[in-house]
């Protein structure tokens, strides 16, 4: 319903008492001709009905008849049932009653695995009658958690699409190497992998060519390979810990550094870290985080970075994941 509605469409949610924000409620009374008379006025006015579960479980006859009733009555309304589970599939329920082992003709059936698919249509005693695959799915922002501000902003950038996404909190200073990162995540397009770089990108307001900079820096920011996030949001603790559970890796080309907190923050979050191979940095890691020349070419750090990642099976499933199973996508 929030990816309907927030795409132009007008929603309206039914669900029975105590099932949670509905626009309509079924009414009290199970009978046929009760949930008939309460839903014919509003499906009547609907473009699709999406029929959740009621065609094939046993928990509201009277809604599983009423249904079939009202798609007969309305030809205009196309009505789908979205198959989660097959009571005469699952050995908990002993007898069902045909109502719910049977395809109906005005009905459209989608499943959301091949399993429940294949279940179904043995329920059904016909191999043969069609039933898509529409798998379930997640909203990625919510399921990692991000604060509205991160989320409305990943969604707005196209973030969460299974790009690869680097971090790289820093100050807009010429030491810590942004332009170099920005390098990188060109270099990685290059080799066909379409990447991010989050620079957080505080201004130094106590420099008077800062402005001059880091209007150099957004001149090198191409095609979406860079984002610097102050512009877009105020980069707080809450916001910073979102842009970590975001990112895919920390990057800190850093030419000098006093002491490299990021790296730490990194290691907290689990993601892996491709720092400058200079003192403090070398330091604070033991362990997760690959090292590279200050003045290293940007294909090569891309280069390193591209098989480290791949080479991580917990990554390579995060972005499938994004690109197979986000609601968006789906």
């Amino acid at each position: 319903a929030r990816l309907f509605t927030a795409h132009g469409h007008s929603v309206t949610t039914v669900c029975g008492i105590g099932g949670g924000t509905a626009a309509v409620r079924l009414p009290e009374d199970k009978s046929a001709q009760a949930q008939v008379t309460a839903l014919r006025p509003v499906l009547s006015v609907q473009d699709v009905v999406f029929v959740h579960n009621v065609m094939t479980m046993p928990f509201h006859l009277g809604l599983t008849e009423a249904l079939g009733r009202l798609a007969e009555e309305l030809p205009g309304v196309r009505f789908i049932a979205w198959v989660h589970d097959v009571a005469a599939r699952n050995p908990d329920y002993r007898r069902t009653p045909p109502l719910i082992r049977s395809v109906h003709p005005c009905f459209e059936y989608v499943a959301v695995s091949p399993l429940r698919a294949r279940d179904f249509q043995r329920a059904v005693h016909d191999p043969t009658v069609r039933c898509r695959v529409v798998p379930n799915g997640l909203d990625p922002a919510r399921v990692l958690g991000l604060p509205p501000s991160v989320a409305e902003f990943a969604r707005e950038h196209c973030l969460l699409d299974g790009r690869m996404i680097l971090l790289h909190p820093a100050r807009l200073l010429p030491r810590k190497g942004i332009e170099k990162s920005l390098a990188v995540a060109q270099a990685l397009r290059t080799r066909g992998i379409p990447a991010t770089v989050l620079v957080t990108a505080a201004r130094d307001p106590h420099r008077d060519w800062n402005h001059l900079f880091t209007r150099e820096l957004h001149h090198l920011a191409v095609n979406r390979s860079a984002i610097f996030v102050s512009d877009h949001l105020t980069v707080g603790d809450e916001e910073l810990s979102g842009l970590y559970v975001l990112a895919d890796a920390l990057i800190f080309p850093s030419r000098r550094e006093g002491f490299g907190l990021p790296l730490l923050e990194a290691a907290m979050h689990r993601l892996p870290v491709f720092c400058s191979d200079i003192e403090p940095l070398r330091d604070l890691l033991r362990e997760n985080a690959t090292l590279f020349r200050h003045d290293a070419k940007a294909p090569d750090i891309a280069a390193r970075i591209a098989a480290v990642l791949d080479s991580s099976p917990a990554h390579r499933e995060r972005k499938r994941i994004l690109r197979e199973f986000s609601w968006p996508f789906i």
